[in-house]
């Protein structure tokens, strides 16, 4: 099963001066940012008005498509069409100069198999010139619902040349940059918000390859979501903290901290898992250390979540198997990962996945996000979902990676049935 992992891109080399213990670290950004997070979203027929935007109206026998609403980018918003010709030949519109119609400069062709194309986007923001456009449209129709049941979509007798069902295109970036550290290059990442047109650390998403390995580790570290917080990473002997990046100069300012700075417990095999309070869906008080002598995995998940879903029902049978040996589940939920949250929202994420849970089935131990999230961010700092972490009846982790195959072999270790 696959887990939910940002996007890599390629990052560049920077500044190259050594600093002494408790200096700052100067780095700088990469002038060109990477396309982020991809929407799929489905076309509908365009409207009168939108197809009167056209430079030249579409040849006998075309269908124009267009979103239901503007296409919109870091705030802005874009006219956006697909004309398709009979002879399956499609061409892209987009009104790049925002200016209320399509210029005959503002057509891009969608080829048959080729079925992407790139466009940059004027983007005035400090050093950046361009936000890096990436679409591809799709022809399979989507499922119909009846009745709120959902149906197949129709198989059509003979393909369509003219009918397009959906475009999936990046509404975000992601910025890169770097620093040398210690006459090694450490290799930054800055994930936005989709709204944010700035760096803003403490409330973003911002990895950096600290073991210099050339990847973007989640699970050790490497990416922290922002929650107020500045960002602190381990590096070699180090601890910095990533304090800024000026988008006007390109910039980017580290900061050493001392150890006690750094909060993120990594849940090693063997280290002893911090105790913490929670409050389950029905509203009762606990804590981890009342499941002592237990073995109890700790199950980071959210309805948005795919592969959590997919984890939970593999649980189901483990659960019913082993829970009468020992074996206990906190799941821990995490519905809403970026900002803080009112009190409404607090109620409604709470409504959400307490519904989901009753629907699925599940009957273990789950945790409330507002009792659990202070935890899950600052201590554990979850990047990856689904995290599983597994302790053992003494309160050791024995894997932070306790999923599928894995945890059916560590619990078939640990809770071994009992010979008659």
């Amino acid at each position: 099963m696959n887990r939910i992992l940002p996007v890599l891109p390629p990052l560049v080399l920077a500044l190259s001066a050594l600093a002494a213990p408790g200096d700052e670290f100067r780095g700088r950004l990469d002038p060109e940012v990477q396309p982020g997070t991809r929407s799929l979203s489905p076309v509908v027929p365009a409207s009168p008005e939108v197809v009167a935007l056209l430079a030249s109206p579409p040849a006998t026998g075309s269908r124009v498509w267009a979103f239901s609403r503007p296409l919109s980018i870091k705030g802005k918003e874009f006219r956006f069409a697909i004309v398709a010709a009979p002879d399956g030949v499609k061409t892209l519109w987009l009104d790049r100069n925002r200016d209320g119609r399509f210029a005959a400069d503002e057509s891009f062709p969608l080829g048959e198999p080729e079925k992407d194309v790139a466009i940059d986007l004027p983007w005035d923001n400090g050093i950046y010139r361009v936000f890096p456009l990436r679409l591809s449209y799709g022809v399979k129709a989507f499922p119909r619902r009846t009745g709120g049941v959902e149906a197949p979509a129709p198989a059509p007798v003979a393909p369509d040349p003219t009918y397009v069902a959906s475009v999936v295109h990046n509404f975000n970036i992601v910025f890169s940059g770097s620093a040398a550290i210690d006459g090694r290059t450490l290799k930054l990442m800055f994930s936005p918000k989709p709204a944010d047109t700035a760096i803003d650390p403490p409330n973003q998403r911002v990895s950096a390859d600290a073991d210099f390995n050339g990847r973007f580790d989640a699970e050790k570290g490497e990416a922290v979501n922002g929650s107020g917080r500045t960002p602190i990473f381990r590096v070699g002997e180090r601890y910095l903290a990533v304090s800024g990046a000026d988008m006007a100069t390109g910039e980017v300012l580290l900061q050493e901290r001392t150890a006690a700075d750094y909060t993120r417990f990594d849940a090693l095999p063997g280290q002893l898992m911090p105790d913490f309070t929670f409050v389950d869906f029905q509203g009762r008080s606990r804590r981890l250390s009342d499941f002592r002598g237990k073995v109890v995995l700790l199950d980071f998940w959210g309805t948005w979540c795919g592969p959590c879903i997919e984890e939970m029902k593999h649980l189901d049978p483990l659960y019913e198997r082993y829970a009468p040996r020992g074996f206990e589940v906190i799941g821990m939920n995490m519905e809403r990962t970026g900002g803080r949250l009112t009190d409404a929202e607090y109620a409604e994420v709470d409504r959400k996945a307490s519904s989901f849970i009753a629907k699925a089935g599940h009957k273990w131990i789950q945790a409330t996000q507002r009792s659990i999230e202070r935890f899950a961010q600052d201590v554990i700092q979850v990047n990856l979902y689904p995290t599983c972490i597994l302790i053992g009846p003494d309160g050791r982790v024995l894997s932070r990676d306790a999923r599928g195959e894995k945890l059916a072999e560590l619990l078939g270790i640990r809770l071994p049935e009992k010979s008659r």
